[in-house]
């Protein structure tokens, strides 16, 4: 999320409560690997949505992380 870049995540755990799909990364079913591929397919097909996605999570990850907060 720091590096700015978009990301394919397999929604398990608490994945779902630091990504959110279609905003910060594309999630994905666990265990679904047509599932993985088409997501990936996605961001290679699709500059915008790889350049949204990535300015997001960035974005995301500055607010929740800050020095103080990880003191």
């Amino acid at each position: 999320m720091a590096a700015g870049r978009p990301i394919v995540a397999s929604a398990v755990g608490q994945i779902a409560d630091v990504l959110a799909d279609e905003r910060t990364a594309l999630l994905v079913p666990p265990e679904d690997p047509e599932a993985l591929a088409q997501a990936i397919l996605r961001l290679v097909d699709d500059a915008c949505l790889r350049t949204r996605l990535g300015q997001a999570a960035r974005l995301a990850a500055v607010e929740r992380h800050t020095w103080r907060q990880n003191a």
